[in-house]
């Protein structure tokens, strides 16, 4: 069966150096405990900005540091412009840099739930592109990270935009 890369949107961007509140979680494999992880650990990182009263400065993003059929591990993060003086690391958030990098940038329209199908239009993409020859091959795009452009409280689902990052250098 061939996957439709038709309309898929992508680009070749540079992402600048960010300034990010991030937090460090993992979960099992499965997607639904992978999503209630993700949500809970942006749920964190908002917190933490409300109670230091830092503006974010951009869409909540989560880095998929490593993903193996049972386990992932993550940084949720938001990015900031400035850390007053008098803020510090909490227990379960910090402050870090996410470094500049060149992406490949795709995007993914519709509820979370369906992000796997763009998944595979992705991999179809790199295979025809010789990007990719083996699932194995998908590491020499990490960290891979999603970018949620919109709110799920407040949007639509068949509204919601997510951009896909997978790293260059």
């Amino acid at each position: 069966m061939t996957t439709d890369v038709t309309n898929l949107e992508s680009m070749e961007v540079l992402v600048p150096a960010t300034l990010v509140a991030e937090y460090h979680g993992s979960s099992v494999g499965e997607s639904s405990a992978i999503s209630a992880a993700v949500s809970a650990a942006l749920r964190t990182v908002q917190t933490f900005l409300i109670v230091n009263r830092i503006a974010a400065v951009g869409a909540p993003r989560v880095v998929y540091r490593e993903w193996t059929p049972a386990a992932v591990k993550f940084t949720a993060a938001v990015p900031i412009a400035a850390v007053p003086p008098e803020v510090s690391d909490s227990a379960d958030v910090s402050i870090g840099t996410m470094p500049e990098c060149s992406a490949l940038r795709f995007v993914h329209r519709g509820p979370y739930r369906d992000v796997r199908h763009t998944y595979e239009r992705i991999e179809a993409w790199l295979r025809s592109r010789g990007g990719i020859k083996t699932p194995a091959d998908w590491a020499r795009y990490s960290p891979m990270w999603e970018e949620y452009l919109n709110d799920p409280a407040t949007t639509p689902e068949s509204d919601l935009v997510t951009r896909i990052y997978l790293t260059l250098s």
